[in-house]
């Protein structure tokens, strides 16, 4: 705890918390399409990956990855979702006007009729 053989002090660095970090990074990249999944993964791992230093000045280069990679998933789920926000009011004029087609759809299947 207050040192090691040579005199210096010990790395205060959280091993566990930069493999949470590592793990939660991975999962979110791997479910970008579901974005409420890889939107929290990825916030999760750039805390994990920020409290991973403890009292040191620097990150270990697992936990600097890690938040690169989850910085970058985090990124890429509110670009999909911003697209296909946009995808949907190309194709629909506006919101309001996708809501009413999908309540006709609803409506159409709930009555039975193909």
């Amino acid at each position: 705890m207050f040192g090691n053989e040579n005199g210096k002090p010990a790395d205060k660095r959280s091993i566990p918390m930069t493999t949470a970090a590592v793990v939660l990074s991975v999962i979110a990249v791997s479910t970008i399409c579901c974005i409420y999944v890889s939107f929290l993964c990825g916030i999760l791992g750039i805390i994990f990956a920020l409290l991973s230093k403890g009292g040191e000045s620097t990150m270990s280069p697992n936990a600097r990855t890690a938040l690169i990679v989850s910085v970058f998933a985090v990124v890429m789920t509110v670009l999909l979702l911003a697209a296909s926000v946009f995808t949907l009011i190309l194709q629909y004029g506006s919101l309001e006007a996708f809501w009413n087609v999908y309540m006709e759809m609803v409506k159409a299947y709930s009555a039975g009729m193909p």
